[in-house]
Order: C-alpha cells, then structure tokens, then sequence
C-alpha cells in the first residue's frame, strides 16, 4: 500500500495511481479521459474503521452513493417543505410545485455562491459519476405521470359540455395558428430562432396539461367546484388534442417519409399491446377477484415492470419515455380495486420524496445568468428575448381565447377570467418535455433556462392570482329565503337526504314517512349517495332519473341506496316525489357537490346523519367516522338552505296503530334555528298518528315581554299553539300540545329532560338553542359535539337515559340581504 507515515501519500505512476484508486475510491480516471467504475459500487462506508485506517485517503461519508442520495432527498425535502409552510403561513395560494421549483432554484443559487468544489457542490453535484438523485427523480416524474393517466378517465370527453369542449380544443390550436402565420409571414433574414425550436416552442406552449391542471386545483381546492369541472373537462379535451398534434409534428419532423411511418408504426404498436391485450387483462384480473377484496401485490408489482418496460421501448423509438409511462396510465382501469391501489400505494411517497428530486435536478441545470438578458428590452442576445416574447405571446393569446369562449356560452365573466388564468397555467409536464428537448441538445442551455424561467413565473403568479379573484365562500350564496319558516304551510318541501353508508337508508327512509305528503302540500326527495373518490381525478355526479343502471352510471355504488328508495317510493308512499343521485367524490370536497345540488334544485332542507353509528339494540356504537363530522361541520358552514342533522337511536316511523302515535317533542328557547325546528316539526304533526309536543324554556322571574326582534318572531311562531293552550282546548282532541316550563339554569334544563327521556321517539331542536341563556347556563362546557349545539349534544350523548332519536335543525345562513 503506497502510504506513508503520517498519512502522507507517496508520488505513484498513473498506472499505479490508477489502480489505487479503483482500489480505495471504487473509481479513476484514465489518462485518455474516460471514466473507469467499478459495478456494483461501494453504497455505503466502512464506518470509524475506515477513518481510522485510511485517515485522509478514504472518501468522506457524503461521497458514498446511498449516503450522498439521503443526504440530497433531506435536503431538497427541508427546502421545498419550507416554502410551502411559509406561503401557507402568508395565505398565498401557491402549489406545491412551485415550492419544490424554488428549493431547487435556491440550491443553485447556494451551489453558485459556494463553487462545485465545495461540499455542497460535491454533494449536488458529484464529478465524474452518474447523478443518482436526479436519475431517482426522473423515475419519480413516471411515476407521477403514470399515476395521472391512472386518474383520468378519457370517456368524460363525450359527456363534456360543449362549453368545456370548445375551449379545450380553442386553447390549443388558436395559439397555434396565430404562432405559426405570424412565423411564415416574417421574413428569413428576421427570424432569430430556428424552425425546429420555433415549431418546438411552439406546440408545447399551447398545450395545457389535464395533469398540471389536475393538481393546480387540487392544491388551491377548486376541483370541485363549477368552474374546476369545467376547467378539468377543457384540460382534458386540450391535453388529447395536443397529444394528437404532438404525434402529428413528429411525424412532419421526420427527415422521410419512410422515418414518419416507421415511427407511427412504433408508436401504434405500443399502444395496440397496452390497449388491447394489457388493459383487457386487468379487467379478467378485475372479474377473477373476490368483491371487497384487496388487489394483490404480485399484479401491482407486475404492472411496475410493464411501466419499465414501457418507458423502455419509448425510449428506443427515440420519444419521451414519460410518454410510455402516461400511456399505460391510461389504459388502467381507474378507480377500485386497481387503480385506487396503485394511487394508494404510489401517489404520497413519489409526490412527497422523490418527485421533488427532478424538478430540483431541473433547477440545477439551469443558467441562472441568462434569466437577466430575457427580462430586459435592450438584451445584446435577440435569441433569448425572442424565447421570452413567443412565451408571452402565446400566453396572452391563450389567455383572450379562454375568457372569450366560456363568455360567449354565458358563464360570468368573474369566472371566465379565472378559468382562462387556469388553462395558461404551466407546470411540471411542460417542464418535463423541456428538460427532454434539452438532454437531446434540441434546445439550447440558454433557451431551456428561459423557458424554466417562465415556468416558474407562471407557476407563482397565476395562482396566487386566482386565489385573489375567487372567492369559495360565495359560490354557494342564495338570493332567496331557502327555509322552512318562511314557507307556506301548504307549501312544496324539497329536502335533500344524504346517505353514507348502507345504515343510513333506513333512517331517512323513517323520517320522510312520517313527514307530512299530499298533492296540496308535496314532498320532493332528492337523495344523494356519497362515494369516496379512488384511484380517479375527476368528481363525478350521476342523475339516476337521467342515467339508467349500468356499467359506469354508479350501480356498483349505489345499487342499494336506488333500489330501497324506489321500494318506499313504489309500496309505502308514492305521494313523496324520489330522484336519486349518486356522487363520487373526494372527502374533503364533498360539502362542495352537496350544496351545488342543492342550490340547483331550490331544496330547503338539507338532511345529513350524524358521523356516529349504534346497534341495533341501540345501546353501543358501533362505526364513528370523523370525515362525515368534517363533512358536517362543512355544510352548515356554506349550504344555501337550512341543514337538519338526523341522530337516530330509536326507529322514527309513523305508527299504523293509532294508539301507537310517534310522539315528537321540540325544545324551544328561542332564536332563528328554534323557529326552523318548530317550523319541521309542525308540518310533521299535519301527518296522522303524529303527537307534537312545544316545549319552551322560560328564564325563570324574567319578564315574557319580547323585547327584541328575535323574541317578536318568536311570539308569533308561537301565538298559535298559545291561544290553543289559552282556550282550553281538549289535549286528547289536539295532535299538538303547548308547554312552559321555568328554569334556573342548565342544571335544571337537565333534570327537565331528563324526566321525559322516556316519553317522546324524536326530539326536534335547533342548532344554537338555548344560546346566551340560563337554559344552557353551566353546561355548555360539557358539549362534545359543537355541529349539535348545547341542547342536542346533551339530548344525543351517551349518557342520557334513553336511546330517542334527535333532529338538530340549523336555518340558512348564506343569504344575500338577509332579515
């Protein structure tokens, strides 16, 4: 061994160099230049032992290949996470795709300022070996893409509106035909870019990527509402209408025509194997498995090594391997029980690790240097400026054409600036084939440097921008009264039930029966069936009165829910209108589609079950789901009408034994919501063989005087039910019963209840009963549930001595010009 003592290292030949370095570093170089490395490579270090022996001679520890690649994702994700952190902390509506693109560009900066000799530069950037991380994230990128051709569901481009479809096909091939006439009519001599990266630039600046746009709103939570249907609909008519001139322009860009067929050939071979003979495959995989059951690992490892493969072969035809990636994606079948697994097991881990990986490898290529000649009028490079200005160009022209067309079919021109703000949007995917242009030397380091520029621009800017000018909280606004209070008596009720699980059914189904029905007073049911959203990126919502049962229209969903309402409707109570509707959603979003129908259809009430399930014996809990109290929680905040949240514990039925009656009492201590209670509970007891019974709570030696608006209101909701008490009416006679009750506080209140736990099958309150008086007065601390407000959590906890059912009824709250 040629050391020395002290560590001193003794003057070898190059031949003898050579080898001691394969020995100990496990890489050389040769004199001719080329790069010598040793397969498989040392991953990890010998630990203190080698410092200890080889003391100066060994590599440090970042210079081992598994280290080093740690090291870089801790790093990459600290930075990309704090800037996400500081935007949310800034209220900034930017994706986390920007957050990633500026840790990357910061790491450049670093490596700039530091120099590549420096341990960050060894790190980032380590000589004369192949970059790891920035390999690892290219994977990541496939991944990613794969997993968005997984989500997208092609079939929606022939249910799109023609609004969706026009400007999907507008946005790509207006920017196109105004780029390439203005291209032809300038003069030779002129023209500061060449053809190739002219056409180049060209065709993926008018493209908008369903993918992108995907995730722009799921980040800044717009998928679900009007205008993110639309923009997702647009984006995928775009993205398979740039997918198409993509293929075309490759085919043109072929230097024969010989090359331009043997190339599609190539390219419709790939897609005949994934499309008819890998897609059908799945589906007997699909047929084969038990229902309920889990996908298997081994096919969700083999569909891995098809996605290898065919990243592979679009690698050897000379295309974007990514392509093959996205191409299989969408020949899985989305959604459960293949498509939600792969997203389940794939989509956190590669978004959140190695995906950030590329885009900040992207970042590191970059020439920060020349960003300053594109952002200037009086640059020397007429190359870089010209990059900037066709980018500009093409993005105002995507921009007019995408606030035009929505406004021509209608849509508000508030909406129609937002919804062409997000078809500019650029991201990850045009960064992607940029990166690929650059690695084929199409474009040059410069002009990939701008282009990341705009990217990165755009990517902070538009967002931030659409978060300024669209506000969620008013898109559920109503301009009417949507309540039961301020409807006629003899008025039409529409209600929209919501079902979750197949526990669900019975007891909607119970208390539409006992609500009052008749051809003066009708009853219309909306039902809504809420499905999770797997393995897709696009919510759906089926009309089953418009959809007939069948593959794809939600029966593999829904079947039960349709099929026990149309029993109701058909054998129990066909007085009562049904139409059923089933939507397939992401929990987080799901407030948003049910306040969307329900604003549609004019509903007044909104019933939802509470998030808690008992036994039969109505004795234990047996399922709490925290996402349908979050869910809950949701719709009181934005529903357009008022919102009932049904606890059932007791079966709620009308009896067909008249001595039997279904006795409902409502608690009453005044307020909006109180009066929306009573105003439910009074059309019930119009229903034979219901008892209602009024309860109000008096502030015990305070005056009855009303002496505020609320209390007038309050006293003539009730004037009815007191002349009726004042008259002497026979009880016995009356389905309606009126008492008054004077208490202390809410140790009283309690002990009231208490001691007709066992009297009544329904208890019918309001939300805020009981709000800022003595009825509540010392335990409202031991409410747990808050979407029940003091009273009705008391009434639906565990520890009140019956199992009786409880509505907690709260009235609209988002009305414009509201009394």
């Amino acid at each position: 061994m040629p050391v020395m003592g002290g560590g001193d290292i003794m003057e070898m030949s190059p031949e003898i160099q050579w080898v001691f370095d394969m020995a100990w570093y496990g890489e050389a170089k040769r004199e001719d230049g080329s790069m010598c490395e040793e397969h498989p490579p040392k991953l990890t270090s010998d630990g203190i032992w080698e410092r200890l022996i080889l003391k100066s001679v060994g590599l440090n520890i970042w210079q081992y290949r598994l280290p080093n690649l740690e090291i870089v994702i801790l790093i990459v994700f600290f930075f990309w996470q704090a800037f996400n952190i500081m935007f949310k902390k800034l209220g900034l509506s930017v994706p986390k795709f920007s957050s990633m693109m500026l840790a990357g560009i910061l790491l450049n900066v670093i490596l700039t300022l530091s120099g590549n000799n420096s341990i960050i530069g060894e790190i980032l950037v380590p000589k004369n070996r192949i970059d790891i991380p920035g390999c690892l994230g290219s994977f990541g990128f496939m991944i990613f893409w794969f997993l968005k051709g997984v989500k997208m569901d092609v079939k929606r481009i022939f249910k799109a509106e023609s609004k969706a479809r026009v400007t999907g096909i507008a946005t790509v091939s207006f920017p196109i035909i105004v780029g390439y006439m203005l291209y032809k009519f300038k003069s030779v001599e002129n023209r500061p870019l060449s053809s190739q990266h002219y056409d180049t630039l060209l065709l993926m600046e008018s493209l908008t990527s369903f993918s992108g746009i995907a995730r722009l709103l799921r980040d800044l939570g717009m998928n679900h509402s009007s205008i993110g249907r639309v923009a997702l609909s647009s984006a995928l008519v775009s993205d398979l209408v740039g997918l198409v001139l993509m293929m075309t322009s490759a085919f043109f860009a072929s230097y024969s025509l010989i090359g331009g067929m043997l190339m599609l050939i190539e390219i419709s071979f790939s897609l005949v194997i994934l499309f008819a003979f890998v897609r059908p495959l799945l589906f007997k995989v699909i047929k084969q498995k038990r229902e309920g059951r889990p996908i298997e690992d081994k096919y969700i490892y083999g569909i891995l090594v098809v996605l290898c493969l065919s990243c592979m072969y679009w690698k050897l035809i000379d295309q974007n391997p990514a392509l093959g990636a996205f191409f299989l994606g969408l020949a899985i079948p989305n959604g459960p029980p293949i498509g939600s697994a792969l997203v389940e097991r794939l989509e956190s881990f590669n978004f959140g690790i190695i995906l950030p990986l590329f885009l900040s490898a992207t970042m590191l290529r970059t020439d920060i240097a020349s960003w300053k000649d594109a952002l200037t009028f009086y640059s020397n490079d007429e190359k870089k400026f010209a990059v900037a200005s066709l980018v500009l160009l093409i993005f105002l022209l995507k921009l007019s054409v995408s606030v035009i067309v929505p406004y021509i079919y209608k849509m508000p021109l508030r909406d129609s600036v937002v919804l062409s703000l997000i078809m500019a949007h650029k991201g990850v995917i045009e960064l992607n084939f940029y990166f690929y242009a650059h690695s084929l030397k199409l474009l040059s380091k410069d002009i990939f440097s701008i282009l990341v520029l705009c990217i990165v621009i755009n990517s902070l800017v538009l967002p931030v921008v659409v978060g300024f000018l669209y506000d969620p909280s008013k898109q559920f606004m109503c301009y009417q009264k949507r309540n039961l209070a301020s409807m006629k008596n003899s008025g039409e009720l529409k209600t929209l039930v919501c079902i979750h699980r197949p526990d669900h059914i019975s007891s909607m189904i119970n208390l539409l029966e006992a609500s009052y029905q008749s051809e003066e007073s009708p009853l219309t049911c909306y039902v809504l069936h809420l499905v999770e959203l797997q393995g897709q990126d696009v919510p759906t919502l089926i009309s089953h009165k418009v959809q007939k049962l069948g593959v794809g229209t939600g029966k593999k969903y829904s079947e039960n829910v349709i099929l026990s309402f149309e029993h109701f409707h058909r054998y129990v109570s066909s007085s009562i209108s049904i139409d059923t509707f089933t939507c397939i959603a992401n929990s987080n979003h799901m407030q948003d589609d049910i306040c969307w129908l329900a604003l549609d259809k004019a509903v007044s009430l909104i019933i939802l079950p509470f998030h808690r399930t008992w036994s039969l014996d109505r004795t234990s809990i047996v399922s709490d789901v925290e996402m349908i109290r979050f869910l809950n929680f949701n719709v009181l905040k934005q529903a357009p009408c008022s919102v009932g949240i049904l606890v059932e514990r007791h079966l709620v039925s009308k009896k067909q034994d008249e001595e039997q009656n279904l006795k409902v009492c409502v608690i009453f201590v005044g307020g909006k919501d109180d009066r929306e209670a009573l105003a439910f509970a009074k059309r019930m007891a119009r229903q034979e063989n219901v008892t209602l019974t009024v309860l109000r709570l008096l502030a015990s030696g305070k005056s009855r005087e009303a002496t505020g608006w609320d209390q007038m209101l309050d006293t003539v909701e009730l004037r009815e039910l007191m002349k009726r008490n004042d008259s002497r009416m026979e009880i016995e006679e009356s389905s309606t019963i009126y008492l008054e009750q004077e208490i202390l506080d809410g140790a009283d209140t309690s002990m009231l209840l208490r001691s007709m736990a066992f009297d009544y099958d329904l208890f019918v309150v309001g939300k805020t009963c009981g709000e800022k008086h003595e009825a509540i007065s010392g335990i409202e601390d031991w409410c747990e549930f808050e979407e029940l407000g003091v009273l009705g959590d008391f009434l639906a906890s565990p520890d009140f001595p019956s199992k009786t059912s409880v509505l907690v009824v709260q009235q609209q709250r988002a009305v414009v010009n509201d009394d």
